[in-house]
């Protein structure tokens, strides 16, 4: 089985996307990855020149969670991975910046294969709550900028102004049924390439959008792929109690959190700057078969705080 991972990074440090991307690609699998800022963007290319698994995103390099440029700049890294040359992927999955596997690769393999279907979570459909029509059919002028607005001051004059141009009859025309829920996705590879065929749905019907990363996936696959089944779950432990949150993106999560959701697959955030330990658990566990997260090796996470250290030495 082939993996391509699809990332961004918003305000990671250098080292600690080199020791992600070390780790995500040790098995062969691939990482197409946008980063938002220049110097740490330099600093992974000359690291990763030799290395046929990493690819960064130049065709659209910048992605903000809540902002189109996320939904959009994931759809084109699908679209790059399906044009790869001499290597075909099997699964797509997305990761963000702080969102690491929690599992084992062999263990994310097995759940897969025993599936055999995506795994994408859908909270509401404009079918059990016609609400999400009002929500989403209007316009938010300051998204698909250069920094998409997350304080609470600036979050709540864009609602107002989103309002207001509803309120004259500016509006979204989209016909198809909105649905949201998690931007988190594991999609197999005839789902991904039909989403890839389709990348203009994005441009064309959600500019100046309100995280449309909730939404463009499901909306995309019951319009194109109309008998595609899934798994209605969400894989990924997020956020204070683990749980996603409808327009919110990654948050701080503790060991305790973890524990309570033993069928999570993926997590985060995690952050070598702000839990050195963690991070380290973390992200050797993926390469670690049947390892026990709540026994971590210390020779292991030894062996990774020398990487990033010396990552760090390196740049």
């Amino acid at each position: 089985m082939k993996i391509a991972y699809l990332m961004y990074f918003d305000h990671n440090k250098s080292n600690e996307i080199i020791a992600i991307l070390n780790e995500l690609t040790r098995q062969g699998d691939h990482v197409f990855v946008m980063i938002n800022d220049q110097k740490a963007r330099d600093a992974v290319a000359i690291a990763s020149m030799n290395k046929s698994t990493v690819h960064i995103s130049h065709q659209q390099e910048y992605a903000q969670e809540g902002d189109m440029s996320l939904a959009r700049g994931t759809l084109l890294q699908m679209k790059e991975a399906l044009e790869t040359e001499d290597v075909s992927f099997d699964w797509f999955i997305n990761l963000a910046e702080g969102m690491l596997p929690v599992v084992s690769r062999q263990k994310i393999v097995e759940k897969l294969q025993a599936a055999d279907q995506d795994f994408y979570f859908v909270a509401r459909t404009e079918k059990e709550d016609p609400s999400l029509r009002a929500k989403l059919s209007r316009y938010y002028p300051y998204t698909s900028i250069v920094d998409f607005a997350r304080k609470k001051k600036f979050r709540g004059r864009n609602m107002r102004t989103a309002a207001f141009l509803n309120f004259l009859g500016f509006r979204r025309k989209l016909q198809d049924p909105y649905e949201i829920g998690s931007p988190w996705f594991l999609l197999k590879a005839d789902t991904a390439r039909a989403l890839a065929d389709h990348f203009a749905y994005c441009s064309e019907n959600f500019k100046l959008s309100w995280y449309a990363e909730q939404s463009i996936i499901p909306m995309m696959i019951h319009r194109f792929l109309p008998e595609e089944a899934h798994v209605n779950q969400d894989l990924r432990v997020i956020g204070p109690d683990g749980a996603w949150a409808e327009d919110q993106g990654l948050r701080p999560i503790t060991r305790e959190v973890l524990d309570a959701h033993p069928e999570a697959l993926f997590g985060g955030a995690f952050l070598h700057s702000e839990n050195r330990e963690l991070f380290n658990e973390i992200l050797d566990r993926y390469n670690s078969e049947g390892s026990d997260f709540s026994n971590p090796t210390p020779t292991d996470s030894g062996k990774l705080n020398r990487l990033v250290d010396s990552i760090s030495k390196q740049i």
